[in-house]
């Protein structure tokens, strides 16, 4: 997780030694488990946003951190949403980021 995080914003032009906005979904099958989820990953101090899912039936769990990508431990925040989607029988649909210039 941590390499294509980190590729995609160079290839963006942005300067990963920065701080960005980081902000990653899971998508889970009822309101109960997505803030289930939210609590999860809140233990990881993101800030938390439970949402009804652009797809019938789902709901989002947006989780946001202002981090820098380039010493963040982002293999292990990518891990842990993964885990937290298996267990609550959801879906980690990836991350955004903004792009800060050198």
């Amino acid at each position: 997780f941590h390499d294509e995080v980190i590729q995609q914003l160079r290839q963006m032009g942005s300067d990963v030694g920065r701080p960005h906005k980081l902000d990653l979904y899971l998508y889970l099958p009822t309101e109960e488990a997505a803030r289930l989820a939210a609590e999860k990953v809140g233990r990881l101090h993101f800030a938390t946003e439970v949402v009804p899912g652009a797809k019938e039936g789902t709901w989002l769990c947006r989780a946001t951190l202002r981090i820098v990508p380039e010493s963040a431990p982002l293999d292990g925040i990518g891990a842990y949403f993964e885990q937290v989607a298996y267990e609550l029988q959801g879906d980690f649909d990836g991350w955004e980021a903004d792009v800060i210039k050198a």
